[in-house]
């Protein structure tokens, strides 16, 4: 094995010690409890959360662009990797309904 570097040694060292640190665990029943909370607040948007979110959505396709265009991709192929999990999930909400009311109407 040849010889590291300082840095690389530091680095070595670091990771080292991650790996022996303890795994962490979440606390009993956190699934229920988070479940709990997300059915407590399952209400509805107000403007302000509404507008936050679409503000967030824009700036994260805008830096996702920026990044991918200037890692050499191509504008076509940036804008269909960005709309096509828009259309996915557009088309998943547009056939949810119907999906859900065979599913509940099933004959036994």
């Amino acid at each position: 094995m040849t010889e590291m570097e300082p840095h690389e040694a530091e680095i070595d060292r670091l990771l080292r010690r991650s790996l022996d640190a303890p795994i962490p665990d979440l606390p009993p029943e956190f699934d229920q409890r988070l479940m709990r909370e997300v059915r407590r607040s399952s209400q509805p948007l107000h403007r302000y959360g509404r507008f936050l979110l679409t503000g967030y959505g824009l700036v994260s396709v805008m830096a996702c662009a920026g990044v991918m265009r200037g890692q050499g991709l191509d504008w076509g192929l940036v804008a269909g990797m960005i709309l096509a999990p828009l259309a996915l999930v557009a088309a998943a909400r547009w056939a949810w309904p119907e999906t859900r009311m065979k599913v509940m109407h099933k004959p036994s």
